[in-house]
């Protein structure tokens, strides 16, 4: 069944058509990758130190659905702190560990009061890959570890949100 949708951001609106596939949405810091102060937790290496269970429950549920995507806040690419480039060097290191489940991902370098759409709670960023990869929301799954990932969720209208504690049983 295909749906015609429209969602409306602070600054665009978006139109989209879905088609019943599911996605998978994971938040970064807290949920996939250890954080401390906003910070993503790194080995010797600079590899991110994975949240426990993460390899195996994303092998085991990522089947379950069309397409899986990480949807994360960066204020620190806007401050200066760490590099676009580094960030997406992590998820792609993510990714290769994982065996390549990862569909896409998205991050927003903007801060709270930079008035953009992308940021957490708002919905831009899951909007603009259900665009993209042609995904239904309202099937879709997001697992996050804060308020904001739960409220991102609803705004953009995502069926299903677990908190990352349970989704990966900490």
């Amino acid at each position: 069944m295909t749906i015609d949708r429209e969602t409306t951001t602070r600054r665009a609106t978006v139109r989209y058509v879905t088609s019943g596939r599911r996605a998978l949405f994971l938040d970064w810091g807290g949920t996939l990758a250890l954080a401390r102060d906003n910070r993503t937790v790194t080995d010797a290496d600079g590899n991110p130190v994975l949240m426990p269970n993460v390899p195996e429950t994303i092998t085991r549920e990522r089947p379950s659905y069309d397409a899986c995507f990480i949807v994360s806040n960066q204020a620190r690419i806007g401050r200066g702190e760490i590099s676009e480039a580094e960030v997406v060097r992590r998820f792609g290191w993510l990714n290769e560990r994982l065996g390549g489940v990862l569909t896409d991902w998205r991050l927003c370098p903007h801060g709270d009061d930079d008035g953009c759409a992308c940021r957490k709670p708002k919905p831009g960023m899951f909007c603009d890959l259900a665009h993209v990869w042609t995904i239904d929301l309202e099937g879709s799954t997001h697992v996050g570890d804060a308020d904001k990932d739960r409220a991102a969720a609803r705004a953009a209208g995502i069926g299903t949100f677990v908190w990352a504690h349970e989704f990966f049983a900490w």
